[in-house]
């Protein structure tokens, strides 16, 4: 009878001992794993909240964008902002512009930011356009809100492609 005394106090030993080192171990992989994810949330988190600040910027630019490849240079030109217009002349030096060859007839965005000086929100969106002649060229538009009744509008405050 001793014999068997000696075996179950030594698998209750190895129980113990097992169990000490399960838990902390256990403990460890919850607290690196709960971790993981609420830094894996936060970081959605961000980059959602980012997407939403840049969207409806990106979206004005889109809008700008088709206007020049759909050769409504009115429409363009009544996206720009009064500053950026008055440095155009008017929609006939848009078209002179950015028409004929140099109509951009595809783009993509490649960095986009947003952010707030002296109170007014800012997007500037860099990437890559195809002319209407198949040559690609960089640009960059630079937009600004303006408050309009109680809601605001992105307009574009400027316009540089890398062919000037």
């Amino acid at each position: 009878m001793s014999g068997q005394g000696s075996t179950s106090s030594s698998w209750k030993l190895w129980a113990v001992i097992g169990g000490l080192v399960a838990l902390p171990v256990c403990l460890c992989a919850f607290c690196v794993v709960s971790g993981l994810g609420a830094t894996l949330l936060g970081t959605v988190g961000l980059v959602g909240l980012i997407a939403g600040e840049v969207r409806p910027a990106q979206e004005a630019a889109e809008q700008f964008l088709s206007a020049l490849r759909d050769e409504r240079w009115e429409a363009a030109y009544a996206r720009c902002a009064p500053s950026f217009q008055r440095q155009l002349g008017g929609p006939e030096e848009l078209a002179r512009r950015h028409g004929g060859d140099r109509r951009p007839v595809q783009w993509s965005f490649s960095r986009r930011s947003v952010e707030v000086k002296n109170g007014i929100r800012q997007a500037h969106l860099e990437g890559t356009l195809t002319t209407a002649s198949g040559e690609k060229y960089a640009f960059s538009i630079e937009l600004r809100t303006r408050a309009v009744g109680s809601g605001e509008v992105w307009e574009i405050h400027a316009f540089r492609t890398d062919w000037r």
